[in-house]
């Protein structure tokens, strides 16, 4: 969902960058290094929720055209 990280990106207020991507690599390696991902005066974005609400009858629909037999 290439849609999501963009929106958590946008909320955390943060450019993409090389380093993002590696992060858990970078993290296992060195796990201090977890704390410095977000600098402690860093400030985020305005958060708003990321998935809309799927309403009941959208899943019926849903699982009677992709459900399969």
């Amino acid at each position: 969902m290439p849609s999501f990280s963009a929106k958590v990106y946008e909320q955390m207020n943060w450019t993409r960058k090389r380093e993002h991507e590696t992060a858990i690599e970078q993290i296992l390696k060195n796990p201090e290094s977890f704390f410095s991902l977000v600098p402690a005066d860093h400030l985020i974005g305005n958060p708003e929720p990321i998935f809309r609400e799927i309403k009941e009858e959208e899943a019926v629909a849903w699982k009677k055209q992709f459900g399969g037999e």
